[in-house]
């Protein structure tokens, strides 16, 4: 595998965006994949999730990236989707002139904050840009997620729907821990509930593989419900939790391992693109 870390120049100031680029060393190329880390909205960069990277590189062109966020780019500054966008644009004028990246889709992918940013950008860019989008565990609704770890923090989460079983939430120490961090990106319960509600339906019909755990603590299913209702496909692996977008090592070749269904929803989408 060919690795690369150029950087990308911001469109808004003259920050320079760390990539990085996985690139498998054959020419039987499904994608490219522009993979956004996750980290509670605040941590991360383009070295996480590294395993995850790697498994989908195995035959896609994979894009990570050092965006910012957190308190420092709130979003209400409109600093981290700018970010991302630059990244996006950036692939895309490489697409024009790298010759084994013309003809590829342009998807995108993210785990638990990073999905929820692959689904806002999956709706928000025309189709014609982001051929597909695979979040998994994502923050889909970053309001419901707070209501999730009040609840928690109030061991109120079994009465209010969120788990079945009180085992099931965090404990009230880390819910408060999770977030406070949060909250230092989104600020208010108004912002989120807006962010959470532009994913009410699917607004463009971009292709979407939502993957989730049946035990996951930090994104509980009514996070995703509204995705769930929507998505072109839902894979849901029972008994796990959110190391599902943490990495893949442990679960390669066992029956929970989700990168072959990954494998075959790009295939699917590829054909139908060729044939539309």
């Amino acid at each position: 595998m060919a690795l690369s870390e150029p950087f990308v120049p911001s469109s808004i100031d003259s920050f320079s965006i760390p990539i990085k680029i996985r690139q498998p060393q054959h020419n039987n190329l499904k994608s490219i994949i522009f993979f956004i880390h996750g980290g509670i909205f605040t941590h991360g960069s383009k070295d996480c999730h590294p395993s995850i990277a790697e498994a989908l590189a195995e035959t896609n062109v994979v894009v990570t990236a050092s965006f910012r966020n957190g308190s420092d780019a709130p979003w209400k500054s409109g600093v981290t989707m700018s970010d991302l966008k630059d990244v996006i644009g950036w692939i895309e004028k490489e697409r024009e002139v790298r010759d084994e990246w013309r003809g590829l889709l342009l998807g995108l992918a993210g785990s638990s904050s990073g999905g929820f940013f692959a689904l806002t950008l999956a709706q928000s860019l025309p189709q014609s840009t982001i051929a597909f989008c695979i979040p998994i565990c994502p923050v889909a609704d970053p309001y419901k997620r707070a209501s999730y770890l009040r609840s928690s923090i109030t061991r109120s989460a079994v009465e209010e729907g969120y788990v079945f079983d009180s085992n099931d939430a965090h404990s009230p120490s880390k819910a408060e821990s999770i977030l406070e961090t949060q909250l230092g990106f989104w600020e208010d319960d108004t912002t989120m509930r807006q962010a959470g509600e532009l994913l009410n339906s699917s607004k463009n019909g971009t292709p979407t593989l939502l993957i989730i755990g049946s035990k996951d603590k930090n994104v509980p299913f009514e996070v995703t419900k509204v995705i769930q209702s929507w998505a072109t496909r839902t894979i849901i692996v029972g008994g796990r939790g959110h190391e599902l977008c943490d990495s893949v090592e442990e679960i390669r070749g066992t029956y929970d391992d989700y990168i072959p269904d990954c494998m075959k929803f790009l295939d699917h989408v590829c054909e139908k693109r060729t044939k539309g």
